[in-house]
């Protein structure tokens, strides 16, 4: 379990890496690379916000983990719910 909290905490952390610079061509990264987590840039979000990827993995997880795993009805039903409020409600974003 614990390498799988610590995979989740990773992907987030790659994310809000990634998202300050996301669509910058390489030249540019080559002169300005990545080191650490910055904030605005490409979608003028403050340092440590995470993309959708990481909104709707999270969405993922809770199904997941809430259901004790993936192999039944009810935790996709879960999953779906999550989106939507993912969707609708801003649940699981980085702002809220």
């Amino acid at each position: 379990m614990k390498e799988c909290y610590d995979g989740i905490v990773g992907l987030a952390l790659a994310d809000a890496m990634g998202v300050p610079v996301e669509f910058l061509n390489r030249d540019t990264l080559k002169q300005v690379p990545v080191t650490g987590v910055t904030g605005y840039g490409t979608y003028n979000m403050p340092e440590g916000c995470w993309s959708d990827d990481t909104s709707l993995t999270l969405a993922t997880m809770d199904g997941i983990v809430k259901n004790c795993g993936i192999m039944n009805d009810q935790t996709y039903d879960y999953i779906a719910d999550n989106f939507v409020s993912y969707l609708l409600n801003g649940k699981f974003t980085p702002t809220g």
